[in-house]
């Protein structure tokens, strides 16, 4: 797949948004997302440097997200819709772990990236939620980046680029907001704010119907009742 312009992708975001009955700015809540949108999602443990991973149906009906619960939730919220990218508009999506090392310069995940971020963070939404004498003076508080980032739910790093492509960030102060994001939830504490979004969380939640289709193959016999708590017992 070839690296799409960036326009191309914010129109893939806001088509998205729109099929979900969203507008063009609100900050999303994935799991709703993602059940208006009739993806099976699987949130488990996984290895340090896999996000998640993505798998669709030959006939692209049926879709599922296996999501990294050792990772943040706001970065859980970013590979969700990045991996939203590779099941809707990937043109030939392949099973890949996400955050496999190498892979940053394939055009489909700098595509994957660029969508995640457009998804979550909307220009206007984001403009908005920032004061106007800070967007004149180019100067974006610390307590302005972490209300926005709590509003939108996204991880501090997420916002920092955001804020870089918005021109809000110089590249200098870019780094610096970077290198806060080690200490984030201790700035974040001393600002009053609830630390779940910087946290590990969601182990072993499963969205989706997946406990539905198995009572239905038991209630046809098309399954054994064994078979039956074997796969419920897939979601404990």
């Amino acid at each position: 797949m070839k690296k799409l312009a960036k326009e191309t992708i914010e129109q893939l975001a806001l088509k998205m948004r729109l099929q979900a009955g969203l507008n063009p700015s609100e900050p999303i809540h994935t799991k709703t997302l993602l059940r208006k949108l009739g993806v099976m999602v699987i949130y488990r443990p996984l290895s340090e440097k896999a996000c998640g991973l993505s798998m669709r149906s030959s006939d692209g009906r049926a879709k599922f997200i296996l999501v990294n619960s050792n990772n943040s939730r706001g970065r859980q919220h970013f590979t969700i819709c990045h991996e939203l990218f590779h099941l809707y508009y990937d043109e030939e999506p392949k099973p890949h772990i996400c955050g496999t090392p190498g892979m940053e310069k394939d055009p489909a995940e700098i595509n994957a990236n660029t969508f995640a971020s457009a998804l979550l963070l909307p220009q206007a939404g984001v403009l908005e939620s920032i004061p106007s004498e800070e967007i004149m003076n180019r100067h974006i508080t610390t307590a302005t980046m972490l209300r926005v980032e709590q509003l939108f739910g996204v991880s501090h790093q997420s916002l920092c680029y955001c804020l870089r492509h918005l021109r809000l960030l110089t590249e200098e102060e870019l780094q610096t907001h970077l290198e806060e994001s080690m200490e984030i939830q201790q700035i974040a504490a001393e600002y009053g704010y609830d630390l779940s979004l910087y946290q590990p969380g969601n182990e072993g939640v499963v969205i989706g119907d997946f406990g539905e289709k198995a009572r239905l193959l038991f209630e046809q016999e098309r399954i054994s009742e064994g078979h039956y708590v074997e796969l419920l017992n897939l979601l404990k």
